[in-house]
């Protein structure tokens, strides 16, 4: 396995394992694509390997299984959270999860420790964050919880308050270039895709596989775009483009990275990390103030996003919101 980025991480994570104090729930936060998935295959290698002076070494049997996915004590207990939400509702989804809490007091398989990975913790239901927060706060002897999350936003107060929160890091542009080239993207390709994603290497390489239809992210650059030339109807019709609620989970998200990424260019830092054109035009257009509001309107509905809104409306609500945090005296 190798890992792009994620340097701080990883060295977090390090320092953890050579301290002797290993957190008992780990929560990897970043943006979809930048590799959370792959840093908790890290972490798991770190109870797993064989290896323990040097864990982990990516070699041993246990590392291995790890990240082939096939080792009995590395759990995932609600893979493809999407799709299973719209098999059950929200009170079976929990009658599942806590079967499966139950099934966990049983001792580990293989060794002395079982690794329990929940991806996407912030696409799960109050009702279901709820129900996890027994099983962290009160977590059996082998027991260990590896959690990602795209943001913080979404999630209970009481679970974070209970994990160890980790950034991911993006990969630098060297390393950029290089995990594209081994996907076969040529180099001179690699300068536009990291000035866009500012080194989210999985979300380059979906937006070069899926040509120019990644929807989500064709919506908030639009939008945008018409946020700063005060066309309140493209940005209308951007919102009213999406299809699912996921896609404006997603474009609402990118939306308050380039927020937040203008708003410290107006403070001297200059446009840095991802869409920086639609940086550069949000920072040139509106003052410190309303991009603030915007910021905050954008993470007010990225919340709202999560309690299944009939799309067309909320699109509306969106596009009005933000104009109106953008022109407010």
């Amino acid at each position: 396995m190798k890992i792009y980025g994620k340097k701080r991480a990883i060295a977090r994570l390090n320092a953890f394992r050579d301290s002797g104090r290993f957190p008992h729930a780990l929560l990897f936060c970043g943006a979809d694509g930048i590799g959370k998935h792959v840093l908790a295959d890290y972490a798991a290698m770190m109870y797993m390997c064989e290896n323990r002076g040097q864990a982990p070494c990516m070699q041993c049997r246990g590392c291995r299984r790890v990240e082939e996915h096939t080792h009995f004590d590395v759990v995932y207990p609600i893979p493809g959270i999407e799709e299973t939400h719209k098999k059950h509702t929200d009170q079976s989804m929990v009658g599942l999860l806590r079967e499966f809490i139950t099934g966990c007091s049983v001792k580990p398989n293989d060794g002395d420790v079982r690794v329990i990975v929940f991806e996407k913790l912030d696409k799960l239901s109050v009702q279901m964050q709820n129900t996890l927060l027994k099983f962290i706060e009160e977590p059996l002897d082998f027991n260990r919880y590896i959690f990602t999350a795209e943001s913080r936003t979404p999630i209970l107060q009481t679970v974070i308050s209970r994990v160890t929160a980790v950034d991911v890091d993006p990969a630098d542009e060297r390393e950029f270039t290089e995990a594209l080239a081994e996907k076969g993207i040529p180099a001179n390709r690699a300068p536009e895709l990291f000035g866009m994603f500012a080194g989210n290497i999985g979300a380059a390489l979906q937006y070069e596989q899926n040509g120019e239809d990644l929807l989500y992210l064709t919506c908030a650059l639009k939008a945008c775009d018409a946020l700063s030339a005060r066309n309140e109807l493209d940005c209308l019709k951007a919102f009213l483009s999406l299809k699912t609620k996921d896609d404006v989970f997603a474009a609402l998200g990118i939306l308050s990275d380039i927020f937040a990424q203008a708003a410290a260019c107006k403070t001297g830092a200059g446009a840095s990390g991802a869409y920086r054109q639609q940086t550069g035009r949000v920072a040139a257009r509106f003052s410190l103030l309303a991009i603030t509001r915007m910021y905050d309107e954008a993470n007010r509905l990225y919340g709202m996003s999560f309690t299944n809104p009939n799309l067309k409306l909320f699109g509306a609500e969106c596009c009005g919101s933000l104009f109106t945090a953008a022109e407010k005296v």
